[in-house]
């Protein structure tokens, strides 16, 4: 009688890992959500009406989101295009690590809210959110507001909430105060996104909690933060848990924001996250450590597939090329202090976790972690908020996961806003001509189109003046590469054809730059939009610098030719060694891991190297 009883609970274990293994989940990152149907209307905001459109539109500037890592406004279609497109595949299990939402603020987590439960509604879809550095800005609800919404003008006028000292100065026509607008705290995110992971719903097979009792509720999932002297401890808010979705699943979603408090002028604040992620979640969250390991271990012994996801990369993502970046650039470029330390990767790698999908960056990249008894895949998940969008697909089929990258180039109503943005661009073009932005934009005809050339501007107004050495910010930015190598006084080995004359002379400096951008965000996703003809100009430019650089004079010197007035105002010499290592740059990101379509074995048992996807 015990054999047969045991015979049938093998056969039941049986069918049900059979059930467990062929499944899939979509993971959507860095939505930074922004209702552009909010109603202001009660404190006098109107928005903006479109076209052949019967609601005003409530939205921001294209000038603000041409100086933003991300879209404030289209996120709205493309999170609509990102939701049909998993609704057609079938696919039921939706997962959103972090920055769903621009800020927290209350109108957008409603507005998001209700789009969720409408696709829950609609298709069976369950949504597990984990909170963002952006959701909440900081733990405790704070007066905030953004001073850059078009009216019906198209001029920039502002929106602020009661309390924000915006709001306490004399009132005019181009400020708005309301409430709804405030960045919302851990409370706030809880209230309005409890139902999709954040707590228990009735068709949970598991749902847990790194503390004690795994109670729901945000007074029982509390660590305690202290200043750095010590003197002052308040107990915040962890929203992490696991969640088992269908039989077998192990979803673990991982809050690794770390606010730390600071006493200043008698009153707690808090920094931000953003720049937290890991380093700190290791000092400041090590009980995560240990409920990761535990989790690790019990899925092994009940032979559960377990995937992690949270908002913060656990991996480096810059192929390998940190500390060439930080060499020509600088430490704070490039968000260098959000990248994980090799120590904190190194303790990561050795919880056992074995796929772990992460966002904060609007980057695609794969960075594989080594231990000695295990291999951690961190796999950064573009943003389609930004360029390139997309969002990653994990299938799973028995212990393999196919993580996939799906593209969200067409989407429909992308160009809705355009008659709103031609309004600010003819309002700038007649009140404020130096902030007037390129109109090319506005002639995009799809959301890939429209992203690459949000980038392009995002380089321009942003990153080349905050990033790039300053010789680079001259006027040698319009400089082909022909024109370049005339700056120098320096003869090379490397001589000129008639057709490598016409190449260098077709590709500039920018065009180099804006290329550096598209590859450093999207990975292989860029290939496609970075032609044939500068990638052989990139490469016999390096060639020619490299040249150079072995036939300087005896004394290793670099020399400018004499006359030119743009080789004597600007350290052409440095800019020449600084675009040498940007082109070595360059050519390592074009060659990273494979970040388009991997194979995991997720048999925490074993240790089998990833495989690519077969065409």
């Amino acid at each position: 009688m015990r054999l047969f009883t045991l015979f049938l609970i093998l056969i039941v274990t049986f069918k049900l890992n059979a059930k467990e293994l062929n499944t899939q989940i979509a993971f959507i990152p860095d939505i930074h959500f922004h209702d552009i149907y909010a109603d202001f209307s009660h404190v006098g905001f109107k928005g903006i009406a479109l076209d052949n459109h019967t609601k005003p539109v409530t939205i921001r500037s294209m000038k603000a989101q041409l100086h933003s890592t991300r879209l404030f406004n289209e996120n709205y279609f493309a999170l609509t295009a990102a939701l049909d497109d998993i609704a057609a595949r079938n696919v039921k299990l939706v997962a959103l690590p972090g920055d769903f939402t621009d800020d927290g603020q209350p109108v957008h987590l409603q507005g998001l809210k209700a789009l969720l439960s409408e696709y829950t509604k609609r298709y069976g879809m369950r949504f597990f959110a984990i909170p963002g550095n952006h959701d909440p800005v900081k733990p405790i609800r704070t007066h905030a507001g953004k001073s850059d919404f078009l009216n019906s003008e198209g001029r920039e006028v502002a929106i602020f909430s009661k309390g924000h000292a915006m709001c306490k100065g004399p009132h005019t026509d181009f400020l708005f105060c309301d409430d709804a607008i405030s960045q919302g705290g851990y409370q706030e995110i809880m209230d309005a996104m409890s139902e999709f992971g954040l707590t228990p719903q009735s068709q949970d097979l598991l749902w847990q909690t790194p503390f004690l009792n795994n109670h729901a509720s945000l007074a029982e999932r509390q660590y305690q933060q202290c200043t750095n002297d010590n003197k002052h401890c308040v107990m915040l808010p962890d929203t992490s848990y696991l969640v088992e979705p269908v039989a077998g699943l192990w979803l673990l979603a991982i809050d690794a924001n770390v606010y730390l408090p600071e006493f200043k002028n008698n009153q707690l604040t808090f920094k931000g996250s953003g720049n937290a992620g890991y380093n700190k979640v290791l000092t400041e969250k090590p009980y995560l450590l240990s409920w990761i390991k535990q989790l690790v271990t019990a899925a092994k012994e009940q032979h559960k597939t377990l995937i992690a996801f949270s908002h913060f990369p656990m991996g480096e993502f810059y192929d390998q090329q940190s500390a060439s970046i930080k060499d020509l650039f600088n430490d704070r470029a490039f968000q260098l202090k959000r990248e994980p330390t090799t120590n904190t990767q190194s303790t990561l790698a050795n919880t056992g976790l074995r796929l772990h999908i992460g966002g904060h960056m609007h980057m695609n990249d794969t960075s594989i972690i080594k231990a000695k008894q295990n291999t951690l895949y961190n796999i950064q998940a573009p943003s389609i908020s930004a360029y390139r969008p997309a969002y990653k697909l994990v299938s799973i089929t028995g212990s393999e996961a196919k993580v996939d990258t799906v593209l969200l180039d067409s989407i429909a109503n992308f160009d809705t806003l355009f008659p709103a943005y031609k309004k600010e661009y003819n309002y700038l073009e007649e009140h404020n001509q130096d902030e007037k932005w390129l109109s090319d934009i506005l002639q995009s005809n799809n959301y890939h189109q429209f992203t690459l050339q949000h980038l392009a501007g995002l380089a321009k107004w942003r990153f080349i003046p905050s990033e790039w050495p300053e010789s680079f910010r001259t006027q040698l930015l319009t400089y082909s590469f022909h024109e370049l190598l005339t700056l120098y006084d320096s003869q090379t080995p490397l001589s000129l054809t008639q057709t490598s004359d016409a190449l260098l002379k077709k590709v500039s400096l920018f065009d180099f730059i804006r290329d550096f951008y598209l590859l450093r965000n999207a990975g292989s996703l860029a290939l496609e939009d970075i032609s044939e003809t500068h990638f052989k100009a990139y490469k016999l430019m390096a060639q020619h610098l490299d040249a150079m650089a072995q036939h300087l004079d005896a004394m290793g010197q670099c020399l400018p030719k004499k006359g030119n007035k743009i080789a004597q105002d600007v350290d052409i010499c440095t800019f020449k060694v600084g675009l040498s290592k940007a082109f070595a740059i360059f050519e390592k990101l074009a060659q990273g891991e494979n970040d388009r379509c991997l194979i995991i074995d997720l048999n925490l048992k074993t240790n089998k190297p990833a495989k690519a996807c077969r065409s």
